[in-house]
């Protein structure tokens, strides 16, 4: 309440001093304050700290089988036992972090040895033009 009489003052006193159009203007915007609510805002989440409906699991947590079906119909079982021996040397941290390596290494190998001339490094070209010549006409 000590909050509310403090603002309305402050903003009454900052009326006073402004003209007699600005003043109506500010008087009008602090009658249309909005009035404060009687009762207290609760926001209330589950009912009795129970958060799932297990009779209605479909609405409480959605629907698992809305995007397909997983069986061997649809993926046929030769193409699953493919994916999964492809895929079975690169289940282990330090295998994935071999194969990464590798690659990187190969990646900078082939640009050193082909990509390099495409740039046109100083190193490549070689000198350009002969060096310039300093006082007296010497190097």
């Amino acid at each position: 309440m000590a909050a509310l009489v403090a603002t309305t003052s402050v903003s009454s006193s900052f009326c006073r001093g402004a003209p007699v159009q600005s003043r109506k203007a500010c008087l009008k915007a602090q009658a249309r304050r909005l009035p404060s609510r009687a009762a207290p805002v609760k926001a209330k989440y589950g009912d009795e700290s129970q958060f799932f409906d297990l009779d209605d699991l479909e609405d409480t947590a959605g629907s698992w089988d809305l995007y397909g079906q997983e069986d061997t119909k649809r993926y046929p079982g030769i193409q699953a036992e493919f994916f999964e021996r492809a895929a079975g040397p690169l289940t282990r941290r330090n295998a994935i972090l071999g194969f990464m390596a590798a690659g990187g290494a190969i990646g900078i190998g082939a640009w050193g040895f082909a990509g390099s001339k495409y740039v046109a490094l100083p190193i490549q070209n070689g000198p350009q033009k002969g060096g310039e010549k300093g006082p007296k006409g010497k190097i």
